[in-house]
């Protein structure tokens, strides 16, 4: 009897060890095939995995890459087009989180020499989804004004200036919604059609209204007084409403460009107002 007891426990220890071992074996497995996938992931060429891009339609409408070089997880791109602006050379490292999640998220920084005289640079995180909607955060840049032509276009005036920002939170979907808290400074800022005039500084303070945005424009002290709103709702409805003067060292073009707006209201400034809508928004 003892005997038999000891052939019965050896005999089950046995398949506890190859138990044991299976499982190990499973284990490693799986962690080969979870490690072999990642290393894919973070040696894709860029070239390939941006593919992805320029096969989705709504996502090809609004980005556009060219001489894409690196991998997928860490980047660049020679130029890039986003929703029509020329942003230039951009360098990425992607972040995980947002691609289980179903967005496009990374850390980018800009550069651009060829837009103008001005450099364009910028560095913070954007998200891009599959749908092509845009969320911006913490992302500084200075770029001319020139640049966001495509954004500003249908707006009955063209500015000029160079512009120093800080976003803390945009979102972006093309038709619906424009939500942007940000702080702007346009240095040198200037009519330039329907004719050429100097303003000086101008400070904008966005802040999100709806599915829209408020913009808060105040001068720094330069030849033009200036307050007033900025609405942009998010269907690209905007209305403009701006009290307006000129300071003792404004130039006779701009005394003269404020006195065709006609009278001055009761606060003793000039009133401009102005409603519409965005082109190709």
């Amino acid at each position: 009897m003892i005997g038999f007891k000891s052939k019965i426990s050896r005999s089950s220890k046995r398949r506890k060890r190859k138990k044991g071992v299976k499982r190990k074996y499973i284990r490693y497995t799986v962690f080969a095939i979870i490690s072999y996938i990642v290393f894919l992931i973070v040696t894709l060429p860029a070239s390939v995995g941006f593919s992805f891009i320029k096969n989705n339609p709504q996502l090809n409408r609004q980005i556009q890459f060219s001489s894409v070089s690196g991998t997928v997880w860490s980047g660049s791109a020679s130029s890039v087009r986003i929703s029509g602006i020329n942003i230039g050379q951009l360098d990425w490292n992607l972040k995980l989180l947002p691609l289980l999640l179903g967005e496009l998220g990374v850390y980018i920084k800009v550069k651009n020499q060829q837009v103008s005289a001005s450099t364009v640079s910028g560095a913070g995180s954007l998200a891009v989804s599959v749908f092509g909607n845009i969320k911006v955060d913490n992302f500084s840049a200075r770029f001319p004004i020139d640049l966001l032509a495509p954004v500003l276009y249908g707006l009955p005036v063209r500015f000029g200036g160079d512009v120093n920002m800080h976003i803390n939170s945009l979102s972006i979907e093309k038709g619906s919604r424009f939500n942007l808290k940000s702080r702007i400074v346009v240095s040198k800022a200037r009519l330039v059609s329907p004719q050429h005039i100097e303003y000086g500084d101008i400070l904008i303070q966005a802040s999100p209204q709806l599915s829209g945005s408020q913009f808060v424009l105040t001068d720094q002290g330069g030849p033009l007084v200036l307050n007033g709103i900025v609405k942009l709702k998010g269907n690209g409805l905007y209305s403009i409403n701006l009290g307006l003067d000129a300071r003792n060292s404004a130039s006779k073009d701009l005394r003269a460009g404020l006195g065709f707006l006609g009278r001055r209201d009761a606060s003793g400034k000039y009133r401009y107002q102005s409603k519409g809508k965005l082109t190709n928004w």
